[in-house]
């Protein structure tokens, strides 16, 4: 009998701990603060050369046409770019003047203050996903002309990193004014490639051929000029992201 007490007395005693301790770490578990990080995506643009005697193509560019990503995944905030200009063949000076212009083709269509138009400047290479905007030159494959890396939250449609490449394949300069000339000598316009790079803030490449004069089709060729213009597609999708000014 009394073998049969002192088992009966240690059921309930194991009985009134489980009882206590159970509620505890339930509720101690309920509070825990969450620690999985951010679920990020990556996308890589491709800006594939036409070929080294193609015209720039003849289209509309008050076609409407744009083509948003994921319903919509944009900059939160301003973001700065760092640009490393070694590699283009062309004056640091004339790099971010150039680049700077082009920065500023898509803000003044804008009520938001998309990009931050004074370039930061690094000695570091293209490294996409260490949370650096960054713009190099690089020894890319022949026929890629520029890629963009960008990297965005699906969740939260957010994006988060964008480094863009040129090949250093292709030979640089300023060719406005002297298409012909830059053709010839198989030059890529920088500021008719960056525009089209810089796009990439939410906008998608287009291939269609009532596409082919917008600044976000996919495809360059050497002298050409015409995506420093934003045309109306363009336009009318970098408001719908971003609202009109």
């Amino acid at each position: 009998m009394l073998k049969k007490s002192r088992k009966l007395l240690i059921g309930i005693n194991c009985l009134l701990f489980l009882a206590l301790t159970f509620p505890t770490l339930a509720a101690n578990q309920s509070r825990k603060p969450a620690t999985t990080p951010p679920v990020l995506e990556k996308i890589t643009f491709v800006h594939y050369a036409k070929g080294a005697k193609n015209t720039p193509p003849i289209g509309t560019e008050d076609f409407d046409r744009f083509k948003l990503l994921y319903g919509g995944i944009k900059w939160a905030d301003t973001m700065t770019y760092q640009v490393n200009s070694a590699g283009s063949g062309l004056a640091s000076g004339t790099v971010r003047d150039i680049l700077e212009d082009s920065l500023e083709t898509w803000d003044e269509q804008t009520s938001f203050e998309l990009f931050d138009d004074t370039l930061g400047t690094t000695t570091e290479g293209f490294n996409s996903g260490d949370g650096i905007n960054r713009i190099t030159w690089g020894d890319l494959n022949s026929g890629i002309i520029a890629y963009n890396a960008f990297w965005f939250n699906r969740a939260t449609k957010v994006i988060v990193e964008s480094d863009v490449v040129f090949n250093t394949y292709y030979e640089w300069g300023d060719c406005l004014g002297n298409e012909e000339a830059c053709s010839e000598d198989e030059v890529m316009d920088l500021q008719n490639i960056a525009i089209h790079e810089f796009g990439h803030n939410g906008l998608g490449d287009l291939y269609s051929a009532p596409s082919s004069a917008l600044t976000m089709y996919g495809r360059s060729g050497f002298g050409e000029t015409e995506k420093r213009t934003l045309g109306t597609g363009d336009i009318n999708g970098i408001q719908a992201l971003y609202g009109a000014p």
